[in-house]
């Protein structure tokens, strides 16, 4: 028997859902899933760190993100270009992994054009002369270089599989869907 608050969607309405609620989450600064996880395979370990979503396409089926080109996400991705994205909404208690084919694009048609849509205030944030996690002396003596274009870079994932799971009180509801060449295939699961 159906539970009264199960979830009232069909698989590819919540396909649809998922996919707005990630869009908004690009533009929306307040949104729980503006700030997801990117968990990527390093060259001697897994690494996990919070990165801001910067664009969504559905169509497409990819997710963005930006990094200093020097830092160890985007040399894990140049040997595994693979990651998983970890989305968590504490209100509705809803989590999504998306999964997918990562690449890291730099100094290419690509990077130039996030660049150039970046707000100078942003950019100063790449020109930093020591690399990502090197030691420095103070937060607020960190050295800058003249060429921030240069460590910018964007970070792309293809999405090819997605895991939604909604945590309830009596019971948790969880769904995945796998792309399949041309078209998602869509099942519940047990959570």
């Amino acid at each position: 028997m159906r539970p009264p608050d199960a979830h009232p969607q069909s698989l590819e309405s919540l396909h649809g859902e998922i996919w707005d609620r990630l869009g908004l989450a690009a533009t929306d600064l307040s949104h729980p899933w503006r700030t997801p996880t990117l968990a990527t395979a390093g060259p001697d370990h897994p690494d996990a760190r919070v990165v801001i979503l910067r664009e969504v396409d559905p169509q497409a089926r990819t997710l963005v993100c930006f990094s200093d080109s020097r830092a160890h996400k985007v040399s894990g991705v140049r040997i595994h270009p693979v990651a998983t994205w970890c989305f968590y909404d504490p209100v509705q208690r809803i989590q999504l992994r998306a999964r997918g084919e990562t690449r890291a694009h730099v100094g290419n048609a690509l990077a130039r054009q996030y660049w150039d849509k970046l707000p100078h205030s942003s950019r100063r944030l790449y020109a930093t002369t020591p690399r990502p996690g090197e030691r420095v002396l103070a937060p607020w003596e960190i050295p800058f270089g003249d060429h921030p274009s240069e460590q910018f870079a964007v970070l792309v994932t293809t999405v090819h599989e997605m895991d939604w799971l909604q945590l309830k009180t009596d019971w948790h509801e969880r769904a995945r869907f796998l792309w399949d060449s041309d078209s998602w295939e869509a099942h519940w699961a047990c959570p």
